[in-house]
């Protein structure tokens, strides 16, 4: 298994059907879009294409008020919908090109404690994704 992970290349292996968004979405569509997808990371991508941040559903989760959907909720909990996600989201992203091994992007997540990488192509666009749940579906794949 070790030399698999070793000589596995990134590519052979990463999520290529990547739902990105705009950086205007509001968060209450981002957390729609996680729900209705079942995803738990949004590359953001800025108007040219190109990784501009990341937003996870950890992160709406924080931003959006918990009263939403109670009989407490209010205008400023109503409100925390329509922020953008430029507003929260993670601009320092740790990211990985395709060519590189399996177990070079394990490290960098482990090392950076991240729960995926955008795969981005020499132009910075997102060309695929990898994330913790993608190592283990590879793994089970494997045995």
């Amino acid at each position: 298994m070790k030399d698999i992970v070793r000589e596995q290349r990134l590519d052979s292996v990463m999520a290529r059907d990547v739902v990105s968004i705009d950086m205007d979405l509001t968060l209450g569509s981002a957390m729609e879009l996680c729900a209705s997808r079942r995803i738990r990371h949004l590359p953001v991508v800025d108007e040219n294409k190109c990784l501009a941040g990341m937003v996870t559903d950890r992160d709406l989760r924080y931003f959006i008020s918990p009263r939403i959907g109670t009989l407490s909720e209010n205008n400023a909990d109503r409100a925390t919908l329509s922020r953008h996600v430029h507003q929260i989201m993670t601009r320092q992203v740790i990211s990985a090109t395709g060519d590189i091994s399996l177990s070079e992007a394990a490290q960098l997540m482990l090392s950076h404690g991240v729960g995926c990488l955008p795969v981005l192509d020499g132009d910075r666009h997102v060309i695929g994704i990898i994330t913790t749940v993608d190592f283990l579906r590879f793994i089970a794949k494997s045995e």
